[in-house]
């Protein structure tokens, strides 16, 4: 059973934002976080991320283009690319 559980490959979608935070230098309290600044208008850039992984960790990752959105042809080359990952650095998973 183990092993079975062990051959399991998961994977997901998710929105990540990506935020430009600038940080300015000011006199604080030891215990007191530090002051961070986002400049407006840059923090609504966001892209898609495609990632698959086992029991081990991280298999195969992708980060969709702008303006790209998952459908049936992207989701097929995406699977053709993680098997290309998988035998590339999991022989234990293809040989079996």
């Amino acid at each position: 059973m183990e092993r079975f559980l062990k051959r399991i490959i998961i994977g997901d979608e998710k929105w990540v934002k990506c935020e430009n935070i600038k940080r300015k230098r000011s006199w604080s309290k030891v215990d007191d976080p530090p002051q961070t600044i986002s400049k407006p208008g840059l923090t609504g850039n966001k892209v898609m991320l495609s990632v698959w992984w086992d029991w081990k960790g991280i298999v195969h990752y992708e980060l969709l283009q702008r303006g790209e959105t998952i459908n049936s042809v992207l989701c097929y080359t995406q699977l053709g690319r993680l098997e290309e990952a998988i035998q590339k650095e999991q022989l234990e998973l293809v040989n079996r």
